[in-house]
């Protein structure tokens, strides 16, 4: 039983980063999921429990551990990082001549799905709804 209980407690309580893979993603934290838990969300406790832990931190990057959070909450934080933070990636490729086996629109698709390592603050960037705006053409 006791073995069961410390199961059910990693469950509920931790999430695993592996280095391809994430764990114990799915919240299971639903009143009546588990008998013996009361799993009904309640902002004192939520507060009283969340700890972030900053684990190391640079000019570029910033590495913490959120301490008490259900996974949603964690997720929907992730996004919105993701979201807010700037990158770049490749909008346009013009390819003059093509020799290998694979199609110019792959490619293209392929180029625009590199992560590129840049200050975005060192370029001018492309105004949404402005269709005349060009950049200078980069040959590679």
């Amino acid at each position: 039983n006791n073995l069961r209980m410390a199961h059910i407690e990693e469950i509920r309580n931790k999430i695993h980063l592996d280095l391809h893979t994430v764990r114990n993603t799915e919240d299971t934290r639903y009143p009546g999921t588990y008998s013996g838990y009361d799993d009904s969300w309640n902002f004192a406790k939520f507060k009283n429990n969340f700890k972030l832990d900053i684990v190391s931190r640079s000019a570029r990057e910033v590495e913490f551990d959120m301490v008490g959070i259900d996974t949603p909450f964690a997720n929907a934080f992730r996004r919105i990082l993701i979201a807010e933070v700037p990158t770049m990636a490749i909008e346009e490729v013009h390819i003059k001549n093509n020799t290998s086996v694979m199609q110019d629109e792959v490619l293209a698709h392929r180029l625009g799905l590199l992560p590129i390592n840049v200050d975005p603050r060192l370029f001018e960037m492309k105004q949404k709804g402005d269709k005349s705006y060009r950049t200078k053409h980069v040959k590679v």
